[in-house]
Order: structure tokens, then sequence, then C-alpha cells
């Protein structure tokens, strides 16, 4: 069994809170010292307080270690808050590494597209004097349509 005394004055000292005596599960403690607990050391507050039964669905995936992460709120609301802040930080590991993936696949494809740009013709279009962007440039300009062959 891990002796909490250690870890519950580093926790006061952390949380600017009085050392007080240890809580456990016959003398609970405050409600400031619980909320700072959940925030600071929520693997200490698993410890030292007493869990209520889990919803039949996360019991089994708890039991597994397979969660869900619909599963962070009822593990935090039964008072598991050291395996909610574990799941919690696999989460934001995955979204992370999802991210960069992202961030690899744009990149990959933003660098083909400018490779294929540079690696384009360079010739320039050719279009015939009836082509319609020639006749409304010409329009634009006030140019006339007569070839110069006196025709």
């Amino acid at each position: 069994m891990i002796d909490d005394t250690e870890n519950f004055v580093s926790f006061c000292k952390k949380a600017n809170l009085p050392i007080t005596e240890l809580p456990t599960k016959d003398k609970p403690m405050g409600m400031t010292y619980e909320i700072a607990m959940k925030e600071y050391d929520p693997y200490l507050y698993q410890r030292l307080t007493t869990q209520k039964p889990l919803r039949a669905d996360v019991a089994v995936r708890h039991k597994t270690g397979n969660y869900w992460i619909e599963d962070v709120k009822e593990l935090e609301e039964k008072g598991y808050t050291g395996v909610a802040e574990n799941l919690r930080k696999q989460i934001e590991e995955g979204q992370r590494i999802i991210q960069e993936n992202k961030l690899k696949e744009m990149t990959a494809r933003n660098n083909a597209a400018d490779e294929a740009r540079r690696n384009a013709p360079r010739t320039p279009k050719n279009i015939s004097f009836n082509d319609p962007s020639a006749v409304a440039f010409r329009r634009q300009h006030n140019l006339s349509d007569d070839i110069g062959l006196g025709a």
C-alpha cells in the first residue's frame, strides 16, 4: 500500500492550502481540498476517496482497460479521477498525432502540387483570332476586328 502522507503534504503546498490531517474514507476532506485535489493531483484524490459503482458498460471497459472517449465523464463523476486523467492524456496525445498526420498529408499534397506547377511546360497557349477571350480583349481595348488583309 502507498503511504500518501508525503503526497498529501506536497499537494497542500502546491495548492497553497493549510496542511491538515490526511483525509481518509472515515474522515472526508473539505470541499476546497476536494476541488483542488481533483485539479492538482487526481491520482491522490482517487486513492483517498471511495469510488462509486460505475455504469455497467463502463465497468466492463474499466476491467479490460479498453475505454471510450465518453467514459471520461463517468469515471470522473464516480471518483476514478486518476484513471480519467490518464485517459484524458491519451486522448490529447491521439488528437495531437492526428493533427500531425493531417499536417504531413497537407504538406505532401502541397509539395506535389508545387512540383507539378514547376514542371509544367512553359509554352504560351495559342488562341485563335476568333476565340471568345481574344474578341473580348479587342472589345475591351477598342481594337478593330479587321485582320488587315483588305477583306
